[in-house]
């Protein structure tokens, strides 16, 4: 076992032949955990840890190398290594977790309020030349070889079209802007096969549906799209 001179208990381990640095990491990161060692304890110092263990000195410091990447202690030159609240860690992903969920709400909430109008309107007003040009689009995103950034280029291509076919530059304007807002969440729609592909099926229902000229039909099955692309993105945060 091993005390510091703050009596800090670190509780005993036996090390095989394997990393020896993973392996003291992983018992100083279950002794914390645990809550062997509390937080704000200091814990030894490398010289003392690398004696009371039998170990040397270098995987003492890798091992508190892993350690601070985790957050799990504090080390500053001059004082030692302090140990921090693992709690503090779980706090912090949840947060992170939050902010992507909200910037995803955000995303999707604009998208949804402005998308589902341009399909109903690019339905009542497509000339034969948009047409021609959103099939293009669908025949391409056809290919399984297709890249996250060939994915999305084709994606960002066919959602303009629709807004080209309404004759509102406004509308236009509008979903540039989006676009630009919602960028990142775009992103992890295509980040796996299963999201391109889901992209490609939700285009090619809006296609049939402008191409007959059926404006609800149009609304809906762009809302039905977003939907899914809107599962997809969570699902790949």
């Amino acid at each position: 076992m091993s005390e510091s001179s703050g009596n800090t208990f670190i509780p005993p381990i036996d090390l095989t032949s394997r990393s020896i640095s993973a392996q003291f990491a992983s018992h100083l990161e279950q002794a914390i955990m645990n809550g062997v060692v509390k937080p704000g304890s200091r814990l030894p110092s490398e010289r003392q840890l690398a004696a009371d263990f039998n170990i040397s000195r270098t995987s003492v410091r890798e091992a508190l190398s892993e350690l601070e990447s985790k957050h799990l202690i504090e080390r500053v030159q001059g004082r030692g290594s302090t140990v921090l609240d693992p709690m503090s860690n779980t706090r912090r992903l949840a947060s992170m977790l939050e902010s992507v969920d909200t910037e995803l709400n955000n995303a999707f909430e604009l998208r949804e309020s402005v998308e589902p109008q341009i399909a109903a309107l690019a339905a009542k007003r497509a000339r034969p030349t948009h047409l021609a040009a959103l099939r293009e689009i669908i025949q391409q995103e056809e290919n399984e070889r297709l890249s996250q950034k060939e994915s999305m280029r084709l994606d960002i291509r066919f959602h303009l079209l629709l807004a080209h076919a309404t004759g509102n530059p406004l509308l236009l304007t509008v979903l540039q802007f989006t676009f630009k807002c919602t960028e990142h969440v775009r992103e992890r729609s295509h980040h796996t096969p299963t999201g391109r592909r889901i992209s490609h099926m939700g285009h090619q229902l809006i296609f049939e549906a402008i191409t007959l000229h059926d404006s609800d039909n149009a609304e809906h099955t762009m809302k039905r799209h977003l939907a899914d692309v809107r599962d997809v993105s969570a699902l790949s945060r």
